[in-house]
C-alpha cells in the first residue's frame, strides 16, 4: 500500500465499477455505489459547497446524520480545499434543547460560514449562530455548480477537518487535524494495524460520523487502503443492537469497531435463535476502543455469539484519541483480548500493576497492544518523569499522527501540545513488556483519604449487582468536611431500587475498601455520555452539585451516541 492521499486515491476511482460503499437509511433501504459512482458524488458535493459561496480555507459545519449525504458532503469538502466540521445531528426524541446549546457552542468555536444538515434539521437551526448561513444537503444535489475536477494540492501541514474531542469535559475543543496527521494515521490503522487487503476485506460500522473512531476508522482510512464499507446510521445500533452483527452477517464483513458499552448491549439485545441464523465466520478484526475495554463484557459478547462462528481471536483492544487523529495502539491481529491479572489493592494504594497474592481476587487489566510504527507511548508520573513498567501514570504519545492543536484555545494547546512533540492524553495506565495497558482518567481518578481510585473499577463492579442496568453506573466525588465523599448514581429497572442501596456499599466496601457517600438510583437513559460511549462523569457531577433535577433526568434513548 502507498501512501497516498485520499483525494488521490478517489481519483484513481475514475472508471472503477468496483464496489466502494454501501449506506444504510434510518428506514432500512440500502443505497450502494461502486467507486466511479463516489468520485461522481463527491465531485458533486464539491459543487454544491461551491455554489454556496465557500472558497478554499473556509469551515462548513455538516451535521452528521445519515451517512450518504454526510460521507458525499465531508468527501467533497476535502476535494474543495474546504474545512469540513462534523457536529452530530439531533436526538430522535427529548433533549433538544441540550442539543441546541451544545452545537451552539461548537459552532462558536468552529465559526463555519455554512451549516448544512437534513432538510428537516434546518428549521431547528433557528436561532443558532445567526451568522452561519444554512442549507439542506438536498441542495448541494441540486445546486448549478460544477464540481472542481481536479482536487486541491496535497499539502501536509494544511488543516483538513475539524474534530470536536471526545473527552468528558463540558467545554467542546475542536482538535485541528491536518493532512499530514491524518494521513499517517490513515495508512497505520490500515497497514500495520489491520493489513487490510481490498480484494478480501469488507468493514462495516453504526458509529457516529461525527466522532474520530467512525469518520476516521470508516470513511478515512479505508479509502487510503481501497476497503470497501457499509454504513448504518448509528440511530440504528441505538435502536437494535443487533442489527450490527446482523449486518456483519449479512455482507460478509471481516472488519468491524466498536466502543465497549456497544458489545455489552449486542450481547445482552440478542437471543439464540436469532444467533443461529448468523454466519459470522469471515470477522477478522473485531476491535474495542473509545473507553476502559472491559474483559467480562468481550467475553460475554463472543459467548453470546459463538453459534455463529465467531472467533473469539477477532478481538482487538486497541487505544487511541482525537488528538492524535484517532488510533495509537493496537493488540496484534489474531491474538484476541488479553488480560493483565493485577492485585487491586497494590494498584488502588501504589499506582503499581503487580500480580495478586495468595487468594486476592485479581483485577483484569486490558492490554490494548504497543504504538505503530514511527510513533512512541510512554507513562509519566506527575511531575512528568518516565515511570517505570507496571507503574500507573500518564499515557502520552508522540508521532506523525499528532494534529496540531486546538483552534481558538492557546492555553489547552500549550497544554496538552507540548513543544517537544509529546500529546498528553489525559488519560492513566502504564507499559508492560511494550504494551499500552489502560485504566481511566486523569482528571476523573477519586481522590478519597489521599487515595486515588480509579471510577471506572468501582463502577464495573456496582453494574455486577442485581438490578443495575449494565453501563448505567457513574461514580464521582463531592466535598464533605474531612475528605472527599463518593457519589454512585445507577440506572437501574422498574422496582429493583429496594435493596440497591445496600447491596451496592457493601460491595464497594469490600473490594475496594472504600465507603460510599450516596447512592442515586435512576431511570435509564439518565447518565450523559460523550460521543465515544464515555460517561460524562464531571459534567454529571457538576449537575448533582448545583442540583439540577436533570441530573435525574433520563433520556428518550438510554444509549444516546449522539450526545455529548
Amino acid at each position: 500500500m502507498h501512501d497516498r492521499w485520499i483525494t488521490s486515491t478517489l481519483q484513481m476511482y475514475e472508471g472503477d465499477g468496483r464496489f466502494a460503499h454501501a449506506y444504510f437509511g434510518v428506514d432500512g433501504k440500502m443505497v450502494s455505489l461502486s467507486r466511479a459512482e463516489l468520485l461522481a458524488a463527491v465531485r458533486a458535493s464539491a459543487g454544491g459547497l461551491v455554489a454556496a459561496g465557500l472558497c478554499p480555507g473556509d469551515r462548513v459545519a455538516l451535521v452528521a446524520a445519515e451517512p450518504g449525504p454526510f460521507v458525499h458532503a465531508f468527501l467533497g469538502a476535502v476535494w474543495a480545499g474546504l474545512v469540513p466540521v462534523p457536529v452530530p445531528p439531533p436526538p430522535q426524541l427529548g433533549r433538544r434543547d441540550a442539543w441546541r446549546q451544545a452545537l451552539d457552542e461548537a459552532l462558536a468555536v468552529a465559526e463555519p460560514r455554512v451549516v448544512i444538515a437534513p432538510e428537516a434539521t434546518l428549521p431547528l437551526l433557528s436561532g443558532i449562530r445567526p451568522r452561519s448561513l444554512s442549507y439542506a444537503y438536498e441542495f448541494l444535489n441540486t445546486a448549478e455548480a460544477v464540481g472542481p475536477r481536479e482536487p486541491v494540492p496535497y499539502r501536509p501541514d494544511r488543516i483538513v477537518y475539524l474534530q470536536f474531542s471526545s473527552g468528558s469535559t463540558g467545554r467542546p475543543r475542536a482538535v485541528a487535524a491536518t493532512a499530514g496527521a491524518v494521513n499517517a494515521n490513515a495508512h497505520a490503522i490500515m497497514r500495520d494495524g489491520l493489513a487490510a487487503d481490498p480484494d478480501h476485506d469488507q468493514a462495516v460500522s453504526w458509529l457516529p460520523l461525527h466522532h474520530d473512531m467512525g469518520l476516521v476508522g470508516f470513511v478515512l482510512a479505508p479509502l487510503v487502503a481501497g476497503v470497501p464499507v457499509t454504513l448504518l446510521p448509528a440511530q440504528a445500533f441505538v435502536r437494535d443492537p443487533g442489527v450490527w452483527m446482523r449486518t456483519m452477517s449479512r455482507v460478509k464483513g471481516t472488519i468491524t469497531f466498536a466502543p465497549n458499552f456497544a458489545f455489552g448491549l449486542a450481547a445482552r439485545r440478542i437471543r439464540p435463535e436469532d444467533v443461529a441464523g448468523l454466519d459470522l465466520s469471515r470477522v477478522r478484526v473485531l476491535g474495542c476502543g473509545g473507553e476502559p475495554v472491559n474483559a467480562s463484557t468481550l467475553r460475554r459478547f463472543t459467548e453470546a455469539y459463538a453459534a455463529a462462528g465467531l472467533d473469539p481471536a477477532a478481538l482487538l483492544p486497541c487505544f487511541g484519541l482525537a488528538e492524535s487523529t484517532l488510533a495509537v495502539t493496537f493488540g496484534p491481529r489474531g491474538r484476541g483480548a488479553r488480560t493483565d491479572a493485577v492485585s487491586p489493592a497494590v494498584l488502588r494504594d501504589t499506582d503499581r500493576a503487580v500480580p495478586p497474592d495468595g487468594g486476592e481476587e485479581p483485577l483484569e487489566v486490558m492490554n490494548c497492544g504497543g504504538p505503530f510504527p514511527g510513533h512512541e507511548v510512554t507513562v509519566v508520573d506527575g511531575p512528568g518523569a518516565q515511570c517505570p513498567d507496571r507503574s500507573v501514570g500518564e499515557i502520552w504519545v508522540r508521532g506523525p499522527s499528532v494534529a496540531a492543536g486546538y483552534v481558538g484555545d492557546a492555553e489547552a494547546t500549550a497544554r496538552t501540545f507540548r513543544e517537544d512533540g509529546w500529546l498528553r492524553t489525559g488519560d492513566r495506565g502504564y507499559l508492560s513488556d511494550g504494551e499500552l495497558h489502560v485504566t481511566g482518567r486523569v482528571k476523573d481518578v477519586l481522590v478519597v483519604n489521599g487515595r486515588n481510585i480509579d471510577p471506572t473499577r468501582l463502577e464495573w463492579l456496582v453494574e455486577a449487582v442485581p438490578g443495575v442496568r449494565a453501563g448505567g453506573v457513574v461514580a464521582f466525588t463531592r466535598p464533605s468536611s474531612s475528605t472527599e465523599e463518593v457519589v454512585v448514581i445507577v440506572e437501574c429497572r422498574p422496582g429493583a431500587a429496594p435493596g440497591l442501596d445496600r447491596a451496592i456499599r457493601e460491595i464497594v466496601a469490600e473490594h475496594l475498601a472504600l465507603s460510599v457517600g450516596e447512592v442515586v438510583t435512576a431511570g435509564p437513559g439518565t447518565i450523559l455520555r460523550t460521543t465515544s460511549g464515555k460517561p460524562r462523569r464531571q459534567e454529571m457531577r457538576r449537575r448533582y452539585l448545583v442540583g439540577q433535577p436533570t441530573v435525574l433526568e433520563p433520556r428518550a434513548e438510554a444509549h444516546d451516541v449522539h450526545s455529548g
